[in-house]
Parts: structure tokens; C-alpha cells; sequence
């Protein structure tokens, strides 16, 4: 389950950091650019992506309001990993870890918020690389929506592209996939965003 920082803590980020504006198509950060602040999502959608050097992206995750990014300022003398790149207008609260540390050792539930939200990262890079590896285009697509997805929220704003390039299939692929599961009532799609109606029905796809 992915961890959101409740909005009742954004002033304490503020207080620390500042608030900064993206445009649709601007980068935030990119691969191998230092890691000195971390960002956390007031506002908009953010796309992280790999990239390689015959100009091939491959997208990781999408962030909306509440998630946090930019993990690696954690570590001392650390490099981005990832370009982050704006899909909407964006807004974002950005400030330095050693101006967090000290607000998170006066408030504990944030800290703890804080582990969280790191730790439910960490289980979804590994949860993206098993589905990667170990699944055919018809398991990763159903693996994706259930990861991205709870039974509270079945809607998520993606588009056939956003699925084909984080899980760096063929958009004729998904497409196909898609339709499958549509003409199942599995999902329903239309206006860029994507409703998963029979949870169990994908599940069963994993078995």
C-alpha cells in the first residue's frame, strides 16, 4: 500500500523549505544531477522515468498530491537515480534534509509517516522488478493495476502510453490487453483514466 503525507503536515514542510512551481514537460530533476533536497507533491502529477542513452524511457511510477520523491538526499554525497519529469502543472514543497531532521525528531507520528512512506518505496521497486521478470504482458498489465489501485480507489489517471511505458510494452500490446479486459468487465477506460471493476478477476491472472 502506498504511503501519502496527510496535507496536515505540509506547513511543517513549508517551514522548512519552499514551495516551487513545474510546467507540463519540465524536468524536476534528472539522472546523475546531485541529491541535496527531497520534494514533496502539493499539487499535480510527476512521471519517473530511466532513461538510456539511444533515448529510451522507461517509466517507473507516476506521483500525485501527497507522495514524496528525491529518497536519495538521505544518503550523503548520493546522485539522482531517476529523471522526474512534470505531467501536469505541478506544484511541490522543497527543502534540504538537514532542515527536516530536526522537525522530524520533535514530531514522531511524521517520522514514523516518514519510514513508512520509505519503506512502502522500497516494496514497490521490488514488487516492479518481480513483475518485470517473472510475468507475460497479460500478468504485468493485471499486476500494475492492482498495485496501483485498492478496492477504496479503483480509479487511476493513466492512459494506454502511461501503461506501456512503465511496463515497457508495446502500446499495441496494451491496447490489445486492455480491450481483453474491458469486454470481460474486468476495467473500464475512457478520458485518460482507468477503472478497475473486478479485482478478483485480475488477481486470478497472478495464480
Amino acid at each position: 500500500m502506498k504511503v501519502v503525507i496527510d496535507q496536515k503536515y505540509f506547513g511543517l514542510f513549508e517551514s522548512i523549505g519552499k514551495r516551487i512551481r513545474f510546467s507540463p514537460g519540465e524536468f524536476v530533476f534528472c539522472e546523475s544531477d546531485e541529491a541535496n533536497e527531497i520534494y514533496l507533491i502539493v499539487k499535480g502529477r510527476v512521471q519517473v522515468y530511466l532513461g538510456t542513452s539511444s533515448g529510451k524511457q522507461t517509466t517507473i511510477e507516476v506521483l500525485k498530491e501527497g507522495r514524496i520523491f528525491g529518497d536519495a538526499s538521505f544518503l550523503e554525497h548520493s546522485v539522482r537515480k531517476a529523471n522526474i519529469v512534470a505531467i501536469t502543472d505541478v506544484e511541490l514543497i522543497c527543502c534540504r534534509i538537514t532542515d527536516l531532521i530536526p522537525i522530524l525528531q520533535e514530531n514522531s507520528e511524521l517520522a514514523l509517516l516518514m519510514m513508512r512512506h520509505l519503506t512502502s518505496t522500497c516494496n514497490y521497486l521490488t514488487n516492479t522488478i518481480n513483475r518485470l521478470v517473472n510475468y507475460d504482458s497479460i500478468q504485468k498489465v493485471a499486476d500494475f493495476l492492482l498495485t496501483e489501485t485498492n478496492p477504496n480507489e479503483p480509479v487511476i489517471p493513466y492512459t494506454h502510453s502511461d501503461l506501456a511505458g512503465c511496463l515497457n510494452l508495446n502500446r499495441v500490446t496494451v491496447s490489445r490487453i486492455m480491450e481483453k479486459f474491458k469486454a470481460e468487465r474486468t476495467v473500464e477506460y475512457g478520458r485518460g483514466t482507468i477503472r478497475v471493476l473486478k479485482r478478483q478477476k485480475l488477481e486470478e491472472l497472478l495464480k
